[in-house]
């Protein structure tokens, strides 16, 4: 029986029209963290927010990014993708506007975890439609414009709401920062319901594992919660082993489930697959740590250089800006060298977060701004050549009938890698605010997490160099003829 998110192969036209509608989605949900980025300090100021408010108003969102990706995925997989699609955006931008016309920090948290999860049913549908409708060199094109579409919201986020602030100022300018993407989000409806095709006819119903997610997400709370507000070491201690607990009694329940026939979180099939799990561990670290650096860094050129919000943005811009051109060149660069690329692009971010370090630690006044300013654009140069080439080599290890599960369970550990990465970045940078000292700290998180993801992408390199003539090394090579 067809699958059900899988529409019938149409003209290429019409295809790359969907492409287009994908990517302004992405944009949205993806300028939204650009955006916040620069208006948290306003934000901060001008509803009296807490250090842990604070945290969860960045955390929420990549919570409930990451818990809605693999539900979402599997409902698309079997009931189609075009009508969550729509369902996602439409309340994507009405819950924008709710954390916009906030009157207290824990509204604007509870507005953008509902956010974060419609942003996490389009995404899954966005990957999933990609990897229904194409293959091989195909497949990596369409993933090399969604990397595009994320380095133009990646420079149009902060620019844009640091505009915003400096012309309403920062009493109502961070307001209609939370609401930018909102334009977009109704473009992309638009879009949807005119080019986006039918889905086919559904499979049958999905059963979906809500014991597990539940598991997840309870995990990954314990985990949070030390970081965000302070229990001591004996409470601390006492979250990080019911973690421990709940992730042993998730990884039995998964088994279980499996045996009966559900689909879990955790997927046996993509688990099992060691190219998909290396290539899940390098986005895992990859996304946490750029994401995180990149807030940190515009919160200290605000609060500890003094600049404006935009000033700040305009700072960071050429990161955005390079990472959407190398993005657009990534895919050509990968079906050359491999994980290579991958590779080298990463040694290249570990290399920039100590370079930022002796940057704030030894240079000063406008010496330090031009050096991060070269520093970010490096990043984004790195940053394209790692995200829509590691992402399209990963994709490729994934059934036809679970394509949405592999993209939701894809991005399921990117944010939940946000999550903790921005709780915990955010902390060590709020306990020093008023010198480097935080900055450091919170670098020297990010530089452990490109070293561990390049790890990853080295021990897959290695893998694939062992068995170059191995069906599974066939099936990731960029090479493979596209789909009619």
């Amino acid at each position: 029986m067809r699958n059900g998110g899988t529409a019938p192969p149409g003209p290429r036209g019409r295809a790359r029209w969907e492409v287009l509608v994908c990517c302004l989605a992405g944009f949205a949900t993806l300028l939204d963290s650009g955006a916040v980025a620069v208006s948290l300090p306003a934000l901060r100021a001008q509803l009296d927010a807490t250090p842990g408010q604070t945290q969860w108003v960045l955390a929420a969102y990549s919570l409930g990014f990451g818990l809605a990706l693999v539900p979402a995925g599997r409902l698309g997989d079997v009931l189609g993708r075009r009508r969550l699609f729509l369902g996602g955006v439409a309340v994507f931008s009405s819950s924008a506007l709710v954390s916009a016309l906030a009157d207290g920090a824990w509204q604007v948290v509870a507005a953008r975890l509902l956010q974060g999860v419609a942003a996490g049913v389009i995404s899954s549908q966005v990957l999933g439609i990609i990897a229904d409708r194409f293959t091989g060199v195909l497949r990596a094109r369409a993933l090399a414009a969604y990397g595009v579409a994320i380095g133009l919201a990646g420079v149009a986020g902060p620019v844009t709401g640091g505009l915003v602030l400096g012309l309403a100022g920062e009493e109502t300018g961070w307001r209609w920062a939370l609401a930018l993407n909102v334009p977009f989000g109704v473009l992309a409806l638009v879009g949807a319901a005119v080019f986006l095709r039918r889905d086919g006819a559904p499979r049958g119903a999905a059963r979906f594992d809500l014991v597990g997610l539940a598991l997840l997400a309870a995990a990954v709370l314990l985990v949070l919660v030390p970081l965000v507000a302070r229990l001591g070491a004996v409470g601390a201690a006492a979250c990080v082993v019911a973690a421990g607990v709940i992730v042993v009694l998730l990884v039995r329940w998964e088994r279980g489930y499996a045996r009966r026939g559900g689909t879990p979180v955790l997927v046996p099939e993509l688990l099992a697959a060691r190219g998909f799990t290396l290539g899940a561990g390098v986005a895992t670290f990859y996304f946490g740590a750029a994401l995180s650096a990149n807030t940190v860094l515009t919160m200290y050129l605000i609060e500890r250089q003094g600049l404006s919000a935009l000033h700040a943005a305009l700072v960071l811009v050429g990161g955005g800006l390079a990472m959407a051109a190398s993005s657009g060149v990534g895919w050509r660069v990968a079906a050359r060298f491999g994980r290579a690329t991958v590779v080298w692009a990463l040694v290249a971010e570990a290399v920039i977060v100590v370079a930022y370090v002796s940057a704030v630690g030894v240079l000063s006044g406008p010496g330090v701004l031009i050096v991060v300013a070269a520093l970010s654009t490096a990043s984004g140069v790195a940053s394209g050549l790692v995200d829509a080439p590691n992402r399209a080599l990963t994709l490729e290890y994934a059934p036809p009938a679970a394509n949405g599960v592999a993209a939701g369970f894809l991005q399921l550990v990117q944010r939940l890698s946000a999550t903790v990465a921005l709780t915990a970045t955010s902390g060590l940078y709020l306990a020093r605010p008023h010198d480097a000292g935080g900055l450091v700290l919170a670098l020297a998180l990010c530089l452990a997490m490109f070293v561990a993801g390049l790890g990853c992408a080295v021990l897959d390199a290695r893998r694939r160099a062992t068995r170059p003539s191995s069906a599974e090394h066939q099936v990731t090579k960029l090479t493979v003829q596209p789909a009619p």
